[in-house]
């Protein structure tokens, strides 16, 4: 009689789910795998780094994937053979925690083998860009990539520049472990673009009174997003350009509609980071939601947005790499020019 393999994906946050949805539903259709969701709890920092708000997601995932409550896979008696994680903080995160039990430090003494594949896409450098590298590569040295014994990246032009920032981090000596380590094999996030052309998506009936014109006929759909990069860098002028861009697309609504996501992570890094910009940020949104003329989109599936949408408005955030797989319009905001709005 032949023993199956078990295999365990880790995801915490439901949003972030697509990173590993199309390496689960390759895995369960092989009769001799036993595969498992667990979703693991999480948690918002305050500005000391101390817990704040403990988060489970559980019941935010797609219908058709069966989870496990955490608390019922027992890793220890189990000892699954394969683990793959999303997360790669473990504590070097200042806006959120997944709880400690699940760090990589950990879960890789629960397995036969820890499979790390970023919850992320990043803009494709060349490896000899350094200047560009600069800005990504406190990415490569995560305990999450330290921790597993294999890493999945979206290329091999990012597989390069991991094992280069590795090697220089620990000696040219490592080279040959992290070339073995690091698969530049794609991201499953870009298997989730193509595939949600195949879907029927669900498009909420308040959401099409927006949508659609007296006509019956569909307005032009742009995707709003600001990224939390430019948050942090920005703070007051990233305020003052929302609120811009509000109006701005508030008054072409009757031939546009502005679909704004924001970062699922944004108003933990503010309460986490910059506490000072909540209160306005959330009156911005509240305003926004009450007079119904956009769409505010903080469900856990993000591809429908880059599906449905005509183009893209905002930050150069993850979601540009996933949105060029669409051929349509990409517009980077330019934060600097933002003027004072008065409404």
């Amino acid at each position: 009689m032949s023993i199956k393999k078990e295999i365990v994906f880790l995801p915490y946050k439901a949003s972030m789910w697509d990173s590993l949805e199309s390496i689960w539903k390759a895995a369960k259709e092989i009769p001799e795998y036993e595969v498992y969701v667990v979703p693991i709890p999480y948690y918002n920092k305050n500005s000391d780094g101390s817990f704040q708000k403990f988060y489970y997601e559980g019941e935010q995932y797609p219908s058709y994937v069966p989870i496990t409550y955490y608390e019922d896979y027992l890793f220890e008696e189990r000892h699954p053979d394969v683990i793959f994680t999303h997360n790669p903080y473990d504590d070097c995160n200042s806006v959120t925690s997944v709880h400690p039990i699940f760090f990589s430090e950990r879960l890789r003494n629960y397995t036969n083998l820890l499979v790390y594949i970023p919850y992320f896409v990043l803009n494709e450098i060349k490896p000899k860009k350094q200047k560009q590298i600069e800005k990504i590569k406190h990415f490569c040295t995560v305990p999450g990539v330290i921790y597993a014994d294999i890493v999945v990246v979206q290329s091999e032009n990012i597989r390069q520049i991991y094992i280069n920032e590795l090697t220089k981090w620990i000696g040219e000596e490592s080279r040959k472990y992290w070339e073995e380590k690091i698969l530049g094999l794609g991201s499953p996030k870009f298997d989730k673009i193509v595939s949600g052309y195949q879907e029927k998506w669900y498009i909420p009936e308040d959401w099409l009174k927006i949508i659609k014109k007296s006509d019956g006929t569909w307005k032009k759909i742009f995707l709003y997003n600001i990224s939390v990069g430019a948050l942090l860098k920005y703070k007051e002028k990233m305020l003052k350009k929302i609120k811009e861009v509000l109006q701005v697309f508030r008054e072409n609504r009757e031939e546009i509609t502005l679909w704004w996501r924001p970062h699922p992570l944004i108003e933990e890094t503010m309460i986490s980071m910059e506490p000072q910009l909540l209160e306005k940020y959330q009156r911005l949104v509240e305003q926004y939601k009450q007079e119904k003329w956009g769409i505010y989109d903080d469900t856990a599936d993000f591809v429908r947005s880059i599906i449905v949408s005509n183009a893209y408005y905002g930050d150069k955030s993850s979601l540009v790499p996933l949105y060029q797989k669409t051929g349509k319009p990409i517009l980077i905001q330019n934060i600097e020019n933002v003027q004072d709005i008065k409404r």
